[in-house]
């Protein structure tokens, strides 16, 4: 069997000794090395389990082939020195994991490689570089049921149905927003105003419902901007900040709308937390689809996410079906936040001002929010 994750985490270990890191431990390199470090202890395996984590791959240089009948994976390269991992899985083996995540990066993939996945009932999973889902292979292709797809068009376009599909689904995701902000929000006046409102408007929720769907939404964003300003409250640990300089509006979080590279937009994040978050969503979106996929839904027709023009070309169903589950997300970024000190090396802004993540981080963010096995 060729070198493993297990082989790498020791030579990641001397890495961490070389004078090169010491002399500079806050360096790109340095603080890639820490994230794939963090990524490899996250689920180990033992040796007669069944592999229960996806294997996160990313960087340039990524390949996916097979070889004498086993399917030969190598990582592609994030930054220098790095030994470059590689991995070999053989049909029915314990090893083989449920999900391949391909985060950016480039590299090849071999139709041989797409059958031998298909064949082990392995999911294929592509994200952007700015965490932005684009795309999902999943073995048996779309097993529709006929029952499901017409129920998701008459909901659609039935009122009354849509209003009560989304009265549910919001009813969860308030009920998981305030057990988000008492066991992973530090407490302020903020945070206090803030839950107080989101109590308030839960409870009405259940007793006296918005009368359509429009009514609907406006309940979601309010309780969202209250929710996330009470965010404004966590400590953002950084260090190294003369060698990696930092804009000074990632020092706290104020808004989940980037706001910096023109009109407001949460998927052209320029805050690194609403970078993470953006990872976290692309994650659970396509988990989210996958599962549908299952089902015998169509995950490109939305319910309460319905645009005419992109019907069809974005799982907006999924996106509906995700929804209360976003806060359950968000707890896995809040604890990142909670547990470490980051540095500018963690992240990169680019031309337009969207902040990207380091690929080693997005591995992690990756790794951790499919490990929660967090779906709609």
């Amino acid at each position: 069997m060729g070198r493993t994750e297990t082989d790498h985490c020791k030579n990641l270990e001397q890495f961490t000794r070389d004078d090169s890191v010491e002399n500079n431990p806050e360096s790109w390199a340095s603080r890639s090395s820490y994230w794939l470090y963090e990524s490899s202890q996250i689920g180990k395996r033992r040796k007669r389990e069944q592999e229960k984590y996806p294997l996160i791959l990313t960087g340039h240089g990524l390949s996916l082939r097979v070889e004498k009948g086993s399917l030969s994976i190598r990582d592609g390269n994030t930054h220098y020195p790095a030994e470059q991992r590689h991995w070999r899985f053989f049909n029915g083996g314990l090893d083989i994991p449920p999900a391949i995540v391909i985060i950016d990066g480039s590299g090849e993939i071999t139709l041989d490689a797409v059958d031998w996945l298909a064949r082990q009932s392995v999911q294929l999973i592509r994200l952007r570089w700015d965490g932005q889902f684009s795309s999902v292979l999943s073995s048996g292709g779309q097993a529709a049921s006929i029952e499901k797809i017409l129920w998701q068009h008459e909901t659609r376009q039935n009122s009354e149905l849509r209003a009560a599909f989304g009265h549910k689904l919001l009813i969860e995701k308030a009920r998981n927003t305030l057990t988000t902000m008492e066991e992973y929000v530090p407490k302020s006046s903020i945070w206090e105003k803030a839950y107080q409102n989101i109590s308030t408007q839960t409870q009405s929720l259940v007793e006296q419902p918005p009368k359509d769907f429009q009514g609907l939404l406006g309940v979601e964003g309010a309780i969202a901007s209250e929710y996330f300003r009470s965010w404004s409250a966590i400590p953002i640990k950084w260090k190294a900040t003369k060698q990696y300089p930092i804009p000074d509006d990632w020092r706290k979080f104020t808004s989940r709308a980037a706001v910096r590279g023109g009109r407001p937009r949460a998927y052209r994040a320029t805050h690194p937390i609403n970078a993470m978050l953006n990872y976290a969503y692309g994650i659970l979106t396509a988990s989210t689809q996958i599962n549908l996929i299952v089902d015998g839904y169509d995950p490109t027709i939305g319910i309460m996410h319905d645009n005419k023009e992109t019907r069809g070309k974005y799982p907006a169903f999924a996106l509906d079906t995700m929804e209360p589950m976003r806060p359950v997300a968000d707890r896995v970024i809040l604890e990142l936040i909670k547990t470490n000190k980051f540095t500018g090396a963690d992240f990169s802004i680019q031309h337009d001002g969207v902040c990207r993540l380091n690929p080693e981080l997005a591995r992690h963010v990756a790794k951790s929010v499919m490990g929660k096995k967090i779906t709609g």
